[in-house]
């Protein structure tokens, strides 16, 4: 994050595009500090943050959709059975409930990249698939932003206390990794959850 942050300070929008695409959620949290010392304009970062967040999915969405037969995407989706064994029950997901998938899909770790993929895979409408991408970026973006312009205001309250900066930084670093472990692991029980919910519903028909 200090990295970032040097990058950022030094080169400013520049170099804002290609942080946002590597890690996003991170340059947010330290974009939302910037706006709030006045170094960064919202309506200027916000805008290149989304880019940087739907491109890359719009990118994978695409290579699934075009290129589902290729020996990558093949190979990307064999990396996870559980994926591959559900593609069918992802399908009916994608097209019943294009939002939640989204939403947790994006936030379940290590496995974002293959729910945007399925999403060609299974011919998502690109409508559709845009759509919910950028509302679920407005919102998770937003919301990063938000907790970076407030801790602009707690770092004022915290500068008297300057000695004891890197253990309460440590002690953020720690909470923050915490926090998104359950956020990634809510998420993907929940993703679980669907999918079964949608295989009961399929033999019930049966």
């Amino acid at each position: 994050m200090s990295y970032a942050l040097v990058l950022l300070l030094k080169f400013k929008y520049a170099v804002l595009f290609p942080l946002g695409v590597v890690e996003g959620p991170v340059i947010s949290l330290v974009v939302g500090f910037l706006i709030n010392k006045g170094i960064f304009s919202f309506w200027i970062a916000f805008p290149i943050l989304l880019l940087g967040d739907i491109i890359p999915d719009t990118i994978f969405y695409l290579l699934g959709f075009y290129g589902q037969k290729t020996k990558f995407v093949q190979r990307l989706i064999s990396r996870k059975d559980f994926l591959a064994n559900h593609l069918l029950v992802i399908e009916r997901l994608w097209l019943d409930h294009p939002r939640k998938i989204m939403f947790f899909g994006k936030l379940t770790y290590g496995m974002a990249i293959l729910f945007l993929t399925s999403a060609g895979m299974v011919k998502l409408s690109f409508k559709k698939f845009i759509s919910n991408a950028i509302l679920v970026s407005v919102t998770q973006y937003g919301v990063i932003v938000l907790v970076g312009y407030l801790l602009g205001n707690s770092y004022e309250i915290a500068s008297g206390y300057i000695k004891y900066f890197y253990y309460l930084f440590g002690i953020f670093a720690v909470v923050g990794i915490v926090g998104y472990y359950f956020v990634a692991k809510y998420a993907r029980e929940k993703i679980i959850l669907l999918i079964e919910e949608e295989e009961q519903k399929e033999n019930k028909s049966l």
